[in-house]
């Protein structure tokens, strides 16, 4: 047997059937993260609290999506 610490497999994104459900899912989780960050800042709650809400929303995109923003911001930076 192999000590070595499995990989947690990353969740396929799957494109939603109701998208007009999908869109007031991701709208409520946003506004939910950008709560939870703002009581993060004023140290009303830790990083975990923060991390659990923020997974909501993760799991609501696809994020595909900002890996290509993410290597677009680090061409910007190098430059």
């Amino acid at each position: 047997m192999s000590n070595k610490p499995r990989k947690k497999r990353k969740k396929e994104w799957v494109e939603p059937e109701d998208k007009v459900k999908w869109l007031l899912d991701i709208i409520e989780a946003g506004e939910a993260v950008v709560k939870a960050y703002e009581k993060y800042l004023l140290n009303k709650i830790d990083h975990i609290e923060l991390a659990k809400v923020m997974t909501i929303l993760h799991d609501l995109l696809p994020m595909s999506i900002d890996d290509k923003h993410y290597n677009n911001n680090k061409k910007e930076e190098e430059e």
